[in-house]
């Protein structure tokens, strides 16, 4: 599978995520009536008689170090095993479109997606016109329901009703759900895991836990999602919940579920495969889970524990190993040993999180308390102007950079095409300097671009800054691109590169959150997030918030701000700015790629081409 089209506006590669999985707790394996007792329905042994099975093998360079949903640890191991236990909850087969684990899917035309009008009251959580969750109190700024703009807002007070409007979700469960134990799968189980996920405390589940204001199963197969007022989820993925056996676990308490083996090393599944046996250091072994709805084409799965790389390349030469996951890192090899594995093997690259972005200083902190001059300020507004962020944009030439770095470091047919980009046009980039007063000069001092009539640029300005990063090579080398690129358009750029506490230290001395730059490489994490909301007003590091914000280019724009939330608090509306158009349209920043992860298997193994590692049960033996 190729990267997907979200990589040629957007970019990044490294800096944020690190392995879970260092400091694993040592594994004990089950005891032979452990293992009984948890799949009482296992199939008998194969005789001599009978046909062997097909296994595929794997091979892991890590070892979960357990397979709780809600105990706080996640890896990529963890993961893989995971792809095997269960579907992802929205994943559909590819072969018919049906949903696999829903009947139906809540959408406005079948009437399972609502937004409904209620009266709210002090103390009770709501989104605010800023997008945040917040208790009603006396002045909160809230949109009303007859009056839904963040461009008329209106401030709560104990005077009179004020209505908001409140959605709710219905799904319907498929009725032949079963637990591999051959108990159904019922909506209770999706409110019971609901429960552990709020018990845990655990900060990955805060987003979506602070948003809803109930979960509850209205029959056996019917789930009823309602959120907080004023909020509108933008992907049915994040408010579901993966669920857990509630007919299995009900009567354990939240410590008993973190340390209990039905949680941690025999898991009931609801996917394709189900756990038969883990030997500590040594293999994972899972088995067709018969209570499946679909067939899937290996009777086994066995993840081997193999650390070492270079071995686990030889197990994959001699077909101990049809697979080698994410676990590798392979993307960290040479383009030379890529382009050997991927010549016998099929290599698969995936996007992965965090999103590398170019961030202009647009209004940097200096100039809050609104008494710049160009006239008298030490640091000129170089890219207050968006015309100038404009013409930066063009000669950096984002998609034409992102296919040059990529073609250095992975093989051909793993670089992703598309046009939905203009090449790069060096006599036009310079033109458009030149009209929005940018003017060229060569001379003995060399050549360069200073201000002529630059709105709030003192005229004979040059157009010289330097650029915020970090000290990895990935950032080097795309920093050395960008170099270049802006040179073709007589742009001086100098590289400030800095480690990582310094670069993200907090504001004001730092020189990102206390916004003293003018050009930043950035990495983000956006869970749950449009990338229009990195850069709304609210998220400006100031004084006034402690320097906590995502918006360190410092825009500010209430025009952007309604058009964003638009985009990210409501459903889709035909026609509507989407996240993209957005940043295009203001600029921001320049969204460059996601990190990628790359994983290989053989060509005796066949997956579909639409498919990521996820859905393991579509894996099939090559014919």
């Amino acid at each position: 599978m190729k990267l997907s089209r979200l990589t040629l506006v957007l970019i990044v590669l490294s800096l944020v995520l690190a392995a879970c999985g260092n400091n694993q707790p040592e594994i004990t394996p089950l005891s032979s009536e452990a293992v009984i007792a948890n799949t009482a329905t296992l199939a008998p042994s194969p005789t001599a008689t009978e046909i062997p099975p097909a296994v595929l093998n794997i091979c892991m360079a890590e070892e979960p170090a357990g397979l709780y949903r809600y105990d706080g640890f996640e890896s990529q191991a963890k993961g893989s095993v995971f792809a095997a236990l269960y579907t992802n909850l929205l994943a559909t087969n590819p072969d018919t479109g049906e949903s696999l684990l829903f009947e139906t899917l809540p959408t406005e035309e079948n009437g399972g997606i609502r937004l409904e009008t209620v009266t709210v009251r002090v103390g009770q959580p709501v989104l605010d016109a800023a997008g945040k969750v917040v208790y009603l109190s006396q002045g909160t700024q809230i949109e009303h329901a007859i009056n839904y703009s963040l461009e008329n807002p209106v401030a709560w007070s104990f005077e009179q009703d004020y209505q908001m409007n409140q959605f709710t979700a219905t799904f319907r469960l498929r009725p032949d759900l079963i637990w591999s134990d051959g108990e159904a799968l019922v909506a209770e189980d999706f409110v019971f895991s609901f429960h552990q996920a709020d018990r845990s405390g655990l900060g990955h589940y805060q987003w979506a836990l602070e948003r809803t204001d109930n979960l509850v199963a209205a029959d056996e197969q019917t789930l009823v999602w309602t959120g907080i007022p004023g909020f509108v989820p933008r992907d049915l993925a994040d408010i579901l919940w993966l669920p857990l056996p509630s007919h299995q676990l009900a009567e354990m308490s939240s410590t008993e579920l973190l340390a209990s083996d039905l949680t941690n090393r025999m898991p009931l599944a609801w996917g394709a495969y189900r756990l038969r046996e883990w030997a500590a250091g040594s293999q994972i072994v899972l088995e067709k889970n018969p209570f499946f709805g679909f067939d899937a084409a290996y009777d086994q799965i066995v993840f081997q524990i193999e650390p070492e790389l270079e071995a686990a390349l030889q197990k994959l030469e001699s077909g101990q190993c049809d697979v080698l996951d994410k676990t590798y890192r392979l993307e960290a090899l040479e383009k030379e040993q890529l382009e050997t594995l991927s010549a016998k093997n099929r290599l698969v690259a995936e996007d992965w999180e965090p999103v590398q972005q170019l961030v202009f200083g647009i209004k940097p902190a200096l100039f809050d308390d609104g008494s710049y001059s160009p006239w008298t300020s030490e640091r000129q507004d170089l890219f207050g102007n968006l015309e100038t962020r404009q013409a930066i944009a063009a000669c950096i030439d984002a998609d034409g950079l992102v296919r040059e770095y990529l073609a250095e470091h992975l093989p051909e047919d793993l670089i992703p095409t598309s046009e939905s980009m203009p090449s790069n046009n060096p006599d036009a980039n310079n033109a458009y300097l030149e009209e929005i007063g940018w003017v060229f000069v060569n001379d003995e001092a060399g050549a360069a671009r200073f201000a002529q009539g630059v709105p709030n640029v003192l005229d004979g300005t040059p157009l010289v800054f330097g650029l915020r990063l970090g000290q990895s090579q990935v950032d080097l080398d795309i920093a050395e691109k960008i170099v270049d690129r802006l040179s073709r358009c007589y742009i001086s750029l100098a590289k400030l590169s800095s480690p990582l506490p310094e670069l993200y230290r907090p504001g004001p001395e730092g020189p990102l959150f206390g916004r003293n730059f003018n050009l930043a490489l950035v990495s983000w994490k956006q869970e749950h997030t449009n990338t229009c909301q990195l850069y709304t007003s609210d998220q400006i590091p100031a004084s006034v918030n402690s320097w906590v914000g995502t918006n360190i280019a410092g825009m500010e724009d209430a025009s952007f701000d309604e058009a964003c939330w638009q985009a990210s608090t409501r459903l889709p509306v035909d026609g509507a700015p989407d996240d993209a158009d957005l940043m295009a349209e203001y600029l921001p920043a320049i969204p460059l790629m996601p990190q990628y992860r790359l994983w290989i298997h053989a060509d005796r193994v066949n997956s579909p081409d639409d498919a990521v590692f996820s859905d393991l049960w579509q894996f099939s033996p090559a014919r």
